[in-house]
Parts: C-alpha cells; sequence; structure tokens
C-alpha cells in the first residue's frame, strides 16, 4: 500500500539516522516522530477514549520506571523475541533497538496508553487475522500506523486504524463517500488488511517483505528487490528501500516486542475508558446518532467512538442495511425498539418537541484557478468520488470558470405540536452545596433527565445512584441529580 506519509507513529519513520546505524540520543532529540506521538496522545484524550488515566498498578518492580529503566543485553531481548514463536521473523538489531529505546523509554507514557487501548482492539483483530489464517502478530502493524486510533487522519489522505489511502481502501471493497468511510470501521478495515496481506505474501513469500509494501506499496520493494540482485529479504535490501520504510519494520519490530515485554520495561497499562462488549446491529432506515442518543440512553459522543466510520453523525439511507455497533446491552434494547425509534420525539433545551427534517440541497459551483476536486471536496465535506458521481466526470482535473454540482445535506428541526417536557429552571452549580433529587416519570432517560440540570451528565447520574449501564428507571423512583457538599 503506497503512502508517502501516514498519519501518528508511522508519519515520522522517515529519518536516514536509523539507515546505517543506531540513532544517538541527541539524534533522537532532534527527531520529529517525538512531536508527532504527542501530537497522537493529544488526539486520543480528545476522542474521549482515554479518559480515565490512573496507570494500573503493576506488580511491584525493582527499579524505578522514571529513573532507571533496565538496560537488557541483546541476547535476551532476542531470546524474548524468538520466544514469542511468531511466523514472522523477529530479529534485534541496532534498528529495532533504536525504537525499543524511543517507544520504550522517551514515549513509555504513549506506549502505556496503547496497552490499555489494545484490551479492546486486539481481540478483534485477532479473531479476524486467525479466520484468514494470518500471523496474529500482524495486529502490530496498527499500533504503528494510527495508534489504535480509527479516527485518525494524515494530511495525505490516509484514514483509520491501518491508514488506507482512498484508491486502496476502495480497491479492497470499501465503501467511501460522503455518509460513509469504511476505512475506520474496525471490522472491515481489518478485514480488507488481511485481504491485502494475504495478496503481499503470494507474492514475496516474505512477511517483513509484506510489511515493507504495506508501508512503500510492492512498486517499491521490487525495485529494491531488482537492485539488491534479487534477493527477498528485507535486511537485504533495506538500503534500497525508501527511507521511510527502512525504519518503519524495525518500528514494527520493536513494538511487537514492547507490547508483549511492557513489564519488564518498567511500563504498566492505562486503561482506556471503552464499553468491553460490542455488538452490530443492522440499520435499514435513515437514523440520527441523536434518535439513537436518546432512544438507548447514550451519549452522541459514545455512538460516535464506536461508529467513526459514519461521517454525518447519522446512519444514512443509501441503499441496503448500515451496519451499526452499540454496547451490547444497548443492542438488545435497540433491537426491542428498532421499529418506533424514528418516531421518538427529540426535544430542544426548553423542552419543544421537534423531529429532524433531512434533506440534500443541490448547489452550482463555479471552479476557480487552483481549484482541484479535493480541495472543493474539502469545502463542502464531500469526498472527490462524490464529486465525479454527481457530475458525470471521469477525471480528476477541473477546469475554471466550469460548473459543477454539489449535494449539501441540510439538517433541520420540524417542531410538533406536542406537550413540552417539563425542564426545571435550577441550575445546578459548584454554589449549591444540597444535594437535590429528581423524581422519574414515566418516559424519563438518564439522558433526558440530565439535560434537565445545567452541568449534569448521564455519568455524573450513574456514579452518584451507582446505576449499571443496562439500568431500568421505574417511575416514581427517586434520583439524585446533584451531589451535596
Amino acid at each position: 500500500m503506497k503512502k508517502r506519509f501516514l498519519t501518528g507513529l508511522a508519519a515520522m519513520l522517515a529519518f536516514g539516522a536509523l539507515v546505517q546505524a543506531q540513532p544517538t540520543e541527541k539524534q533522537l532529540s532532534a527527531l520529529p516522530i517525538l512531536a508527532s506521538l504527542d501530537s497522537l496522545t493529544s488526539v486520543l484524550y480528545g476522542s474521549g477514549m482515554l479518559n480515565n488515566t490512573s496507570p494500573v498498578q503493576a506488580e511491584q518492580l525493582d527499579f524505578s520506571p522514571e529513573k532507571d529503566l533496565p538496560q537488557f543485553p541483546g541476547k535476551l531481548i532476542q531470546e524474548r523475541m524468538s520466544s514469542l514463536g511468531s511466523e514472522i521473523p523477529l530479529e534485534y538489531n541496532s534498528y529495532v533497538k533504536g525504537f525499543i529505546d524511543l517507544y520504550g523509554r522517551r514515549k513509555s507514557e504513549l506506549t502505556s496508553k496503547m496497552l490499555g487501548l489494545s484490551e479492546y482492539y486486539f481481540p478483534i483483530y485477532e479473531e479476524i487475522l486467525d479466520r484468514n489464517n494470518l500471523p496474529l502478530e500482524l495486529k502490530y502493524l496498527s499500533v504503528v500506523e494510527s495508534a489504535l486510533n480509527p479516527k485518525a487522519t494524515s494530511w495525505a489522505g490516509a484514514s483509520g486504524p491501518w491508514q488506507f489511502i482512498y484508491s486502496t481502501g476502495v480497491r479492497y471493497g470499501l465503501t467511501i463517500n460522503s455518509y460513509v468511510d469504511e476505512r475506520r470501521d474496525v471490522y472491515k478495515s481489518t478485514q480488507a488488511a488481511c485481504d491485502y496481506f494475504r495478496d503481499s505474501y503470494e507474492l514475496y513469500g516474505d512477511w517483513l517483505l509484506v510489511i515493507a509494501s504495506y508501508n512503500c506499496g510492492p512498486g517499491n520493494v521490487n525495485k529494491a528487490i531488482r537492485r539488491s540482485g534479487g534477493k527477498k529479504n528485507f535486511w537485504a535490501i533495506q538500503q534500497y528501500l525508501p527511507r521511510e520504510t527502512r525504519g518503519y519494520v524495525p518500528a514494527f519490530v520493536a513494538v511487537t516486542y514492547l507490547m508483549n515485554f511492557a513489564a519488564e520495561h518498567g511500563i504498566t497499562t492505562t486503561p482506556a475508558d471503552f464499553y468491553s462488549l460490542v455488538q452490530a446491529v443492522e440499520v435499514d432506515e435513515l437514523l440520527t446518532f441523536e434518535q439513537l442518543a436518546v432512544a438507548l440512553d447514550l451519549s452522541t459522543e459514545n455512538i460516535y467512538d464506536l461508529n467513526p466510520h459514519f461521517t454525518k453523525e447519522m446512519v444514512p439511507d443509501i441503499g441496503g442495511s448500515m451496519t451499526v455497533y452499540l454496547p451490547y446491552h444497548k443492542a438488545m434494547a435497540y433491537a426491542c425498539m428498532r421499529d418506533s425509534i424514528c418516531e421518538m420525539p427529540l426535544y430542544d433545551e426548553n423542552g419543544r418537541a421537534y423531529r429532524l427534517d433531512l434533506r440534500v440541497e443541490k448547489v452550482r459551483y463555479k471552479v476557480r484557478k487552483g481549484d482541484n476536486l479535493s480541495s472543493i471536496a474539502r469545502k463542502y465535506q464531500v469526498t472527490p468520488s462524490d464529486i465525479k458521481e454527481w457530475n458525470i466526470v471521469r477525471k480528476n482535473r477541473v477546469v475554471p470558470g466550469s460548473y459543477l454540482t454539489i449535494h449539501i445535506d441540510k439538517k433541520e428541526r420540524v417542531y410538533l405540536d406536542l406537550p413540552e417536557q417539563p425542564v426545571l429552571a435550577q441550575k445546578v452549580s459548584p454554589e449549591n452545596t444540597e444535594a437535590r433529587y429528581h423524581t422519574i416519570k414515566s418516559g424519563d432517560t438518564l439522558y433526558s433527565i440530565s439535560r434537565q440540570y445545567e452541568g449534569v451528565t448521564v455519568d455524573m447520574l450513574r456514579k452518584w445512584n451507582n446505576l449499571a449501564d443496562n439500568q431500568v428507571l421505574v417511575p416514581g423512583s427517586v434520583l439524585k441529580v446533584a451531589e451535596g457538599s
């Protein structure tokens, strides 16, 4: 898969210092990859996936992770790699050592967060890799590609946990349009990555060359093989590969090692605030995340975290059913009420009932000098392929002065003649020091109750009232909506 620049960890693997020798401390300090890793950490925090950031207390170690990181002999590290029994050859050398130092020392905090996220993503990857009879260690490529962030997108357009570019994603059967980007669907993109791995292995018969081709494309790998005199071994052709790929494969080996021997390097796990059990449901009608959130007593953020492949916070009706991932108990609730969710009214901040009117508005855009399909698509939050389809255009070139038809989604509130939802005017704030309570009425959900009290969230209500995720609200019972001091 040819990608000249990749999001996150892979974005800055192209540095020449690793080409001939292990980088020095001074060289590592100057690497842009450090800033890139810091940026990834910020993205993960912002996504809400790392809300709980207190490290798990590991077994007592005989050194301080902050000050006295262990230095293991290369022979021991190689023995540990061999003990994994991987079909992928894992070799310890100066190139790999540079990345073990980077991930294990300078960026051990990020590695700790990846360990937490892996508890959710790795079982998904392992099931799909096993189903395709592929080495399970290939799951670590997603760490290098995106730091296990399905929302990761590079400036060059690579997207999702496996960082597919548009053309490769489409080639491997992923749907990419204005509403859906299956490169960000953890399940479907992983299957697409497996298809790529299998095709590439049939070509090279060597897993490290498969990994190299995933980064720089088979064309560059084939060229390096020819320049090396026909050798089909990564370390033998490394010097002939693009600069970023020379570091990409050693980074994969280092990540594979550290994710298995983190504790030995003083790295504990930072748990991710994520659902442990998720179920796929099929939705065959247009449904907004807001409608789902109200009906299932979830936040729209929860739904988006599990479904980042829906780009406009709605499940579109574009022919055929769409896959939506929900917490298991919410998926069961959806199955019971799926026929009535679209009919359920929504309520604004003043308690007035409304429904959402979704329609498409067509606009004419006059192409300006310097425009291209990608820049126009970004302006209107659509994809270049959408513009080509709407205008029956085959080529990527656009002519200044010509006109293009763009389809813009409009989402408007249509107010209904229904009784208003009761809204309490009382504000819950730090100045209100007494505990306050809400009597549950028929039709109440934690989400609707939280909206009646400023500054109160569903998570706060669960915490204050010791409620389980699947707790049933009984009309007439009382909920605490403000914690007394």
